[in-house]
């Protein structure tokens, strides 16, 4: 297993250590973050509630519009490396999306969630952990903005589509043989400020480094954290935005199991992102967009099984 930089929120260097750590590999481990285990451990228990419920319970809430991205996705309903314009057959996980209604209504991107009232306890569990997630996001976005020059990143990031999904994978008859390039998540950028990852501590996650693909499991009890697109943009790539999959080998080695929640953190949806004078070149490719602009031209594609538009922070990596 490959190692990344672990950076403690209550030490006094955090800010210069999270600044290494970003420029370093876009993604970093942290501790002394704050989150309760009861929160934590609780969230764990009720997605064992949710996705034990039989599939035609589950499809009940399914959200057809793409922009949404709230409810339930089952396996092979994503296809994440067309995010980077990569065509891949479906990836092979399930997920339920969730985000704060008191922001929805507005806006297409934010809309409500369709709460499963066969799974109470999941509900409670996720509105929990939604909570705590955007109060520590408050804090990173208070010391992100600090060190890369946005005094009021945190005052205009909190009524943005923050998303958070709850995802399992779970070895399956139909990873015994898997079609030709299929991924449990297929390779993709995240389109977010960052991204805050509580996962199993067993092998799946793995990162694209400037010699390849490098597997991470983290500690328990951490959280991992990587850079966004939108990051990459206001530094124009000093900070990358992190290439990421959980590829699938099929030959009995992947995990029988294996849970993550993605907390997926933006600014508000009329915030423009451009680079900033402190870090944008002469040559920079990135031009300035808004929240909503990107994450509309990034978001849909993958759930179509087709090429994402957009502003692309792929650079000159190879997937």
């Amino acid at each position: 297993m490959a190692t990344i930089d672990t950076v403690d929120l209550a030490d006094q260097d955090a800010p210069d250590a999270l600044d290494r750590a970003l420029r370093k590999d876009g993604f970093v481990q942290l501790v002394g973050h704050g989150l309760r285990a009861d929160v934590a451990d609780g969230l764990w228990a009720g997605m064992e509630e949710f996705f034990a419920l039989p599939f035609v319970t589950k499809a009940k809430y399914v959200v057809e519009d793409a922009a949404a991205n709230r409810g339930y996705r089952q396996r092979g309903s994503e296809a994440l490396s067309y995010s980077l314009g990569e065509a891949s057959p479906p990836d092979l996980f399930e997920s339920f999306n969730s985000g704060h209604d008191a922001r929805a209504g507005g806006h297409r991107l934010i809309q409500t969630t369709p709460w499963p009232t066969e799974a109470p306890a999941f509900a409670a569990a996720t509105r929990s952990y939604l909570n705590a997630m955007a109060e520590l996001s408050g804090r990173l976005d208070q010391m992100i903005g600090d060190i890369i020059g946005i005094d009021d990143l945190a005052s205009r990031s909190t009524a943005g589509p923050d998303t958070m999904a709850c995802i399992r994978y779970e070895r399956l008859d139909d990873e015994a043989t898997p079609a030709p390039g299929q991924k449990r998540m297929g390779a993709h950028s995240d389109y977010t400020t960052f991204t805050i990852l509580r996962a199993d501590p067993v092998p799946g996650l793995e990162i694209l480094g400037s010699d390849g693909w490098k597997p991470i499991v983290p500690d328990a009890d951490a959280l991992l954290l990587n850079v966004g697109d939108l990051l990459a943009m206001w530094t124009d790539d000093t900070w990358p935005s992190t290439v990421h999959r959980v590829p699938l080998h099929g030959d009995g080695t992947d995990p029988v199991l294996r849970r993550s929640v993605a907390y997926f953190h933006y600014p508000d949806l009329d915030v423009a992102v451009e680079p900033l004078p402190t870090f944008g070149q002469p040559d920079s490719t990135y031009r300035s967009v808004t929240v909503a602009d990107h994450l509309g031209a990034r978001l849909i594609g993958p759930k179509r099984h087709a090429p994402s538009a957009g502003t692309s922070t792929l650079s000159d990596r190879t997937i």
